[in-house]
């Protein structure tokens, strides 16, 4: 009988400290939909292209975009750094100018640092200018 309480104790003792750990937050964890922005064909001559890039709040811990760096000076960014909860999104204006921009394949990466756990993210802006 001893034994079968001591069995009983030991599973229920695993139980709650399974469930403890299960409720423990492991972070905020940024999401976009794609990693990869197709922009199409475009002319030089054609107006700035705008898009917002919206991405989802997936941890458990709120999220803030701290910065996003473009590696083209076609291409600017304006990030509003407010508290994302969780299950929420947010969004990032992207604006890039087919006149600042080179002949032929575009790729252009966004990296978006936030306090997400796994670091910064990489979108890719791809177009064909002519």
């Amino acid at each position: 009988m001893a034994m079968f309480r001591y069995l009983i104790l030991s599973v229920v003792a695993l139980c709650a400290s399974t469930t403890l750990s299960a409720q423990k937050p492991e972070g905020a964890e940024i999401t976009f939909s794609s990693s990869v922005i197709d922009l199409g064909t475009l002319s030089q001559d054609d107006d700035p292209q705008v898009l917002r890039l919206a991405y989802t709040n997936t941890g458990d811990l709120p999220l803030v975009v701290t910065e996003v760096q473009t590696s083209c000076a076609c291409t600017t960014v304006q990030c509003d750094r407010k508290k994302v909860m969780p299950g929420e999104r947010g969004s990032i204006v992207v604006t890039m100018d087919p006149a600042k921009a080179p002949d032929g394949t575009f790729y252009r990466v966004l990296k978006v640092y936030s306090t997400s756990r796994s670091g910064v993210k990489h979108v890719t802006l791809k177009a064909v200018i002519e």
